[in-house]
């Protein structure tokens, strides 16, 4: 229910002070009282917000507060048709919400990309990839990306720690990291984990009254970082 989510994102907020919650997986708009749920916790955390724009973000963009909730945009030319989703980004844009378009590096759509990217600066709406991870045809990816591949997804997909931990696959495990420490990874019904790699190892659940996050950085873990959790290792602090 809406009013127990609001209730533990208070708690947090009681324990640790505003944090930024990034609601992503599946698809979130399409979640139950999504708008409102959204309305709720950035009133007292800053928002971002994963979606492919299945749902109605015309009554969105009429009634979040942009100041406290980003969108990060992901077009999948496979299901969605591109003039409806191209009008939701400039409606969202108008009601002054930043963030651009994420198109996946995708082996079938590779080749429709340069399409793609041509017709969202048309319209004024910024344009960046994510490298592909998991098995198409029998090849693992990233790691099946030619060397073409590469150096045309490199420049879209950010600065070098991106392209070393995202698109490279670095190995992470050992590194020290803050993961757990000042940031976690909470599934649908509350269960925590240090992160998203680490989705099999729960270190507690929201919903618990006792719980509360590791005293202190720890060692990773997982073997590589393919989503942007490797800005929380220790080596990667920004003062």
């Amino acid at each position: 229910p809406l009013d127990d989510i609001v209730k533990i994102w208070k708690r947090v907020y009681d324990m640790y002070g505003e944090s930024h919650i990034m609601m992503t997986g599946g698809e979130p708009s399409l979640y139950p009282n999504f708008i409102e749920m959204v309305d709720e916790l950035s009133k007292f955390h800053t928002v971002k917000v994963t979606s492919q724009l299945s749902g109605d973000f015309y009554t969105f963009a009429k009634k979040i507060n942009p100041e406290r909730v980003v969108l990060d945009m992901n077009f999948h030319p496979f299901e969605a048709k591109l003039e409806p989703f191209i009008r939701k980004v400039l409606t969202l844009k108008k009601a002054g919400f930043s963030g651009g378009v994420c198109y996946l590096a995708y082996p079938p759509q590779m080749d429709k990309m340069k399409y793609y990217e041509e017709k969202f600066r048309e319209n004024d709406i910024g344009f960046a990839l994510a490298a592909y991870w998991g098995k198409y045809n029998g090849v693992t990816y990233p790691d099946g990306y030619t060397e073409e591949e590469r150096e045309l997804i490199a420049p879209y997909i950010g600065d070098i720690d991106r392209i070393k931990y995202h698109l490279e696959g670095v190995k992470t495990m050992g590194k020290l990291c803050r993961a757990g420490y000042c940031y976690a990874s909470v599934k649908g019904d509350g269960t925590v984990t240090r992160c998203g790699p680490l989705s099999h190892k729960p270190i507690g659940n929201l919903f618990d009254d006792d719980f509360k996050l590791h005293d202190e950085p720890m060692p990773c873990e997982a073997e590589v970082c393919p989503c942007d959790e490797y800005v929380w290792l220790v080596e990667n602090k920004k003062d």
